[in-house]
């Protein structure tokens, strides 16, 4: 299954309605949505009213891998979820 051309992962101990992996410095770290199956439940019968935020995390997911891998390029470490 995927998203906007994003996995999806079903995960039951996600707590969030989405969740998706924190950015890192590895250049194959992809974004995945990680949902419990209750959601891509909810999602499948109407993905129109979800794809406008699923495509903000995407966005904002990008930026910060973006960011992570610019800061690993010049030797930086920074603190998961920081970076806005």
């Amino acid at each position: 299954m995927e998203w906007c051309a994003v996995p999806v992962r079903i995960d039951d101990a996600t707590e969030g309605l989405f969740e998706m992996p924190s950015p890192d410095e590895d250049p194959e770290q992809k974004p995945v949505f990680q949902v419990t199956q209750t959601t891509a439940d909810l999602v499948a019968q109407d993905f129109q009213l979800y794809q406008p935020s699923l495509v903000r995390m995407l966005a904002t997911w990008v930026e910060e891998k973006n960011r992570a891998l610019q800061q690993a390029a010049r030797g930086e470490r920074r603190s998961v979820g920081q970076g806005k």
